[in-house]
């Protein structure tokens, strides 16, 4: 009573200033117990906050959806038949999910396109190791394409037709399950030398070896009985070699040593060296 009856006698402006600080705790105290009235911006409940990545670019967004087909929905998107969203459409929403929409499209153009190479493969016995005796060309077509896009950027393409303009050259390959190389990979052997004319391999010489390796500098005869056709070899004096023909003189420890010119090959003449197997 004593509370309104000065209230009742205070001037005006006091007046005014008491019932604003009555109010002004009434408000304090509701918001240290954490109570927020209807409509007043606060977070409702069952919202949650999610990155929505498109075009390449991130956005917070604060939704009620409750799933990722709701959350495009509500920012009013529309997906393409291609589309892609990430994760899928029905999946439930989560506090820091990351959705990601991508726009997909596709175009059917005329390229020209590669045409890989055919392998064709020989066996040979004394063969240790695969050769490639040619390593093929590729062709050249002209194609119908589908190519896709997403978000803009070229992530694929598809040959639906495609004429040929120049053929493929098929890789040549000769393989064979050979002879286990015995014994230390540090041989001395007598090397004698060769070139792929006549002169050394007489009249009809082919210019290829015995297991169609193109003869010269870096290809070696040997007696498959101790160094298999294929093997990789380092001479002393001469360098690195294939093992990719053989000699009716080409016996035991001897070895005949390819050079591209007769010239060269007797200049070699016959010496005894150290040949070392590398594989």
């Amino acid at each position: 009573m004593l509370r309104h009856t000065f209230l009742a006698r205070a001037p005006l402006r006091a007046r005014h200033l008491a019932g604003a600080l009555i109010i002004l705790g009434s408000l304090l105290t509701a918001w240290t117990l954490g109570l927020t009235a209807p409509g007043s911006g606060g977070p409702a409940a069952g919202t949650v906050t999610v990155t929505l990545r498109l075009d390449g670019t991130d956005r917070q967004i604060t939704t009620q959806a409750a799933c990722v087909a709701e959350l495009i929905a509500s920012q009013g998107l529309a997906l393409g038949p291609q589309d892609e969203a990430t994760p899928d459409l029905n999946a439930p929403l989560s506090a820091g999910m990351l959705v990601v929409v991508q726009r997909v499209t596709t175009a059917t153009l005329h390229r020209r396109v590669e045409v890989p190479p055919p392998t064709i493969t020989r066996v040979d016995p004394r063969v240790a190791r695969a050769v490639v005796l040619h390593p093929g060309r590729p062709g050249l077509a002209d194609a119908l394409v589908e190519v896709t896009y997403r978000d803009g950027a070229e992530t694929g393409q598809r040959v639906l037709s495609q004429t040929v303009i120049r053929k493929p050259q098929p890789q040549i390959v000769v393989t064979g399950s050979g002879l286990p190389s015995r014994g230390t990979p540090m041989l001395m052997m007598e090397a004698t030398a060769y070139d792929p004319g006549p002169r050394s391999c007489g009249r009809y010489a082919s210019g290829r070896t015995a297991i169609g390796m193109k003869a010269g500098k870096g290809v070696v005869a040997v007696d498959p009985r101790v160094i298999p056709l294929g093997t990789r070899l380092y001479i002393e004096g001469y360098g690195v070699a294939v093992a990719g023909d053989v000699g009716s003189a080409i016996k035991g420890r001897r070895i005949d040593l390819g050079f591209g010119t007769y010239a060269e090959a007797i200049r070699w003449g016959r010496r005894n060296v150290r040949v070392q197997i590398l594989d």
